[in-house]
Parts: structure tokens; sequence; C-alpha cells
């Protein structure tokens, strides 16, 4: 099998793209609950394995530097075209997993954007957790606000904007005590977007051993960013600037294919001024 981070041996990337994932496993429930999480299948694996497809090479962190872990629920083949794909997808994910080498937000942050056309985050709870409030994905992301380059998040990953404000973990913390903080300093402040809607996240909750600390929308536009939501479980993105938002599972499709727009605009814009 072809490494997942390169159209072939010999070919050249199209460009790089930064892939930010969470280190979690556990999401914290009110009582001390926990719950397993981790990120969603298709919501990475279906994205990725388009962009791969298209000549993108793929780079991936966490806020730990560890392989990030599997929402079990997610891997099942209600989330994907048929059982072929979802084979396809897991395989493929499987592999690049196993073989990337995977460097923290920090090290990341430190590195900077420039050498990325891109930065893309895939859902499950677990970016609520520790995306939110990590340093490194915060300056990442105003990096990519400043200079306006595509910023693409789906399902729960949205909650991971809130790392761009001045007090990020103090804003966590207030969220999570059921408190109705201000974000300071929020570059999203006023922009458009989606997250798992809060009609979906109390159907999911059903299945949890407690209710969840918050909710991504609510946490979201309390920080200032106009949240949108489509049908429950039905595809729908919103795409503001640099920033693109896919709602949930469902939506992992339109959400790469406007990704792939935006990137292909942007490479038109780059050639022209060159």
């Amino acid at each position: 099998m072809t490494s997942p981070t390169s159209t072939s041996p010999n070919s050249r990337p199209a460009g790089r793209i930064l892939v930010v994932m969470s280190s979690e496993r556990l999401l914290p429930l009110q009582g001390g609950k926990m719950h397993p999480t981790g990120y969603f299948l298709n919501e990475f694996g279906v994205p990725a394995k388009r962009l791969v497809d298209a000549g993108y090479e793929l780079v991936l962190a966490t806020p730990r530097g560890n392989i990030p872990a599997l929402d079990a629920s997610s891997d099942h083949e209600m989330f994907f075209k048929d059982k072929a794909e979802h084979e396809q997808i897991k395989e493929f994910v499987n592999h690049f997993l196993t073989t990337a080498r995977i460097q923290t937000t920090q090290d990341a942050a430190k590195a900077g954007m420039a050498g990325y056309d891109a930065l893309f985050l895939p859902g499950g709870h677990a970016p609520m957790i520790d995306l939110m409030s990590d340093p490194g994905l915060g300056q990442l992301l105003a990096e990519c606000h400043a200079t306006a380059k595509p910023t693409a998040l789906i399902c729960h990953a949205p909650t991971a904007l809130l790392a761009a404000q001045a007090d990020a973990q103090g804003y966590q913390k207030a969220v999570e005590a059921g408190e109705k903080p201000a974000a300071r300093a929020f570059v999203y402040d006023g922009y458009r977007a989606t997250v798992y809607s809060n009609a979906e996240e109390t159907m999911t909750e059903k299945t949890f051993e407690a209710k969840e600390l918050y909710y991504p929308a609510d946490a979201l536009t309390q920080a200032g960013l106009k949240i949108e939501n489509g049908t429950p479980m039905k595809s729908f993105v919103v795409r503001d600037r640099e920033l693109l938002t896919g709602q949930n599972p469902f939506s992992d499709s339109d959400f790469v294919e406007q990704l792939l727009e935006m990137l292909g605009r942007q490479g038109a814009e780059t050639r022209s001024q060159a």
C-alpha cells in the first residue's frame, strides 16, 4: 500500500496540510463520570483520504505527540456510503496513524504555518477536552487567521477554535463549571460557523453515563461566534472567510469538497501573484 502522505513515491505533493487531533480518550461528564471518546473515524478518514488522493501531504500533531484514540462508536458502516468504503477508510487511517511521525502542537506552533496550505481538525468529542484551550493550537489558529489560511474543522472540532483567545484555559474552566464567561481577544468573534448542534448533542448524550459539562454550540456562541445549524444528522457546512466548519459526521464529503475548493482558489491566487 502506498504511503498515505503522498500520491506516489516519485510525485511531489500538491501541498502540505497540518492535521491537529486530540490526545485524550476519556470525556469528563457531570458527577465525575467519564465516557470513552477519541476521533471519529469518518470525520478524519474521509477528508484525509480525499486530500491525499488530491496530492496533499498530511502532517499530524497532537498536544502530547501521541497516537490519537479512535472513538469506537464511529467504527460503524452507518457513517459511510457502504461497507466497502468503511473498510477502505479504516485501512487508510490505520496505516496513516501507524506510520506517521507525530509532533506536539507546541512544536508545530514553534515551526509555524508557513510550510502548510491549510489546518484541518477532525471531530469526535475529544477536542472538547484538550484542544479548546491548547496554547500551541491557539498560536496556530491565530496565525491562520492573520494570514487568511484555510482552517477546516468538523463536528465537535470547532470547539477548538476557543483556543484562539486571551485566556482559553480560564474560559474552559468557567464553561465546564456551568458559568457564562466572556471571551477576550477571540480572533473569530463575529464569524459564522457550525458545530454539532444542541439537538444532536441531546440525542447522543442519552447513550452516556451522565450529562456533559457543556455543549459546544453554547460555548462557541457565548464566545462570539454566530452558530448556524441545519437538519440534525444531515450534511451542513458553513464557510466564512478562511474558516470552514461542518456540523456532523454526515457532512464529511461536502466538507472536504469545500476545503479542496478553498485550496484550489488559494493555489490559483498564489500562482497569479508569482
